[in-house]
């Protein structure tokens, strides 16, 4: 039994006749009736009575043909739907983010989905690059802005950009005009992310390497506080321009480069490749393409290098 039988039972049931319904249907006459008895052989029953005047359902007719009507219903609507859903996707796509990636991508990101695809309501969350990982293998985002991403089963990753980590402090803080040097920055008071984060790893790893100590002032887990820190003249701290552009186009802080390859790290989108993404998710994970082919050609915030297909 198949949705084309039904179409052709339903219509042989209202018409009274098959050769009326066949006229109706545009099929030829022989092949409906072909159909009836191939419907009655597959249930094992007889569902038409037939006699010069016409056709009628039996008992077990009528009953076919009030579930028939139904599932012709249901299908028609998942057609609709489907085809709704292609032109205006509809439902929440959560996409998580650190908080140095939101302050450059997370606005630009919301306005774009509101413009593109009323329909789709945006969750955005911060969280550390940490922990976006495990938003993901939890289900509790469909997709993720991640720093460094490790390789991990039944997630598929793409590699967004590679970001520069520059050296930030307040307007009139002394630097040199030359990137600096490790031993340069070993002796400034240093503001960190809280551990464990990737850019406070990366900024331990290469001044453990040079044999080089730091001079930890003063942790923070979010970027907000860091940089009221900075502000407040407690220190200097490290982060991608991403997080700090706000407050350097104001003039409130500046930033310096750092002569290490340790200070940049690659941003990748990463998502499950275990499931089928719906196409609301598809089309939020194509507008963060978009944004990122334009946005990654900041040369203050990328290294060069950008939209690079990967799997992890």
């Amino acid at each position: 039994m198949d949705l084309r039988q039904l179409r052709y039972y339903v219509k042989v049931v209202e018409c009274g006749n098959v050769t009326h319904a066949s006229e109706l249907l545009h099929i030829a006459q022989p092949a409906v009736s072909q159909q009836m008895r191939n419907l009655e052989r597959d249930l094992g029953m007889q569902l038409l009575e037939r006699s010069v005047h016409g056709v009628a359902p039996t008992a077990a007719g009528q009953t076919l043909y009030r579930h028939a009507i139904e599932l012709l219903r249901q299908a028609d609507a998942t057609r609709d739907l489907l085809l709704q859903d292609a032109e205006r996707p509809q439902g929440k796509v959560s996409v998580g983010m650190p908080s140095s990636t939101a302050r450059v991508l997370a606005m630009p990101l919301a306005r774009m989905v509101r413009d593109r695809y009323p329909g789709i309501v945006l969750e955005l969350i911060e969280a550390p690059s940490a922990d976006l990982g495990g938003l993901i293998g939890g289900g509790r985002v469909e997709m993720a802005v991640v720093a460094d991403a490790v390789e991990t089963r039944g997630v598929a990753s793409q590699r967004l950009v590679t970001e520069v980590l520059h050296l930030i402090a307040w307007p009139d803080f002394p630097l040199p005009t030359e990137p600096l040097q490790l031993a340069e920055l070993a002796r400034m008071p240093l503001i960190l992310p809280s551990a464990p984060n990737s850019i406070r790893s990366r900024v331990e790893w290469a001044l453990r390497e040079a044999g080089l100590s730091c001079d930890v002032q003063f942790e923070a887990s979010s970027t907000a506080l860091l940089f009221a820190a900075v502000i407040a003249r407690l220190g200097v701290t490290i982060l991608p321009w991403s997080a700090a552009h706000v407050e350097l186009d104001e003039g409130k802080l500046k930033l310096a480069q750092v002569d290490h390859h340790l200070f940049s790290r690659d941003l990748s989108l990463c998502w499950h490749d275990t499931e089928l993404l719906s196409n609301a998710v598809q089309k939020v994970k194509s507008i963060i393409l978009e944004l990122f082919d334009v946005l990654g050609r900041r040369p203050e915030w990328t290294a060069g290098t950008h939209g690079q297909d990967g799997s992890a």
